[in-house]
C-alpha cells in the first residue's frame, strides 16, 4: 500500500505512470501471493482478489476525500462572490 500512497499523486496527471505504477502494483500482488500458492490455485486467485478488493476501497476512499476537499474550497470561496 506504500506504493500506491507514494505514486498516486503524481501517476493520476500522467497516463505512462498510471500505467507503470499498475505494472508495479501486478508485479507487487504476484510476488505477494505466489507465495500463498501457485498462479491458478485457489489460494493464488483469493489473495489476488482480496489485494484487488483492499486496493478499489482504498482508492475509492481517496476519491471521497479529493471530493469533500473540493467541496470545502468551493464552500470557502462561493461566500467572497460579494464584493
Amino acid at each position: 500500500m506504500a506504493v500506491l500512497a507514494s505514486l498516486q499523486g503524481c501517476a493520476t496527471q500522467n497516463p505512462a505512470a498510471r500505467a507503470a505504477q499498475q505494472t508495479a502494483l501486478e508485479s507487487e500482488d504476484d510476488e505477494l501471493c505466489q507465495k500463498k500458492g501457485p498462479p491458478g490455485s485457489e489460494a493464488y486467485d483469493t489473495c489476488r482478489k482480496q489485494r484487488e478488493e483492499a486496493r478499489a476501497e482504498a482508492a475509492a476512499i481517496q476519491e471521497q476525500k479529493r471530493r469533500d476537499f473540493d467541496r470545502v474550497l468551493g464552500a470557502g470561496t462561493d461566500a467572497q462572490t460579494n464584493f
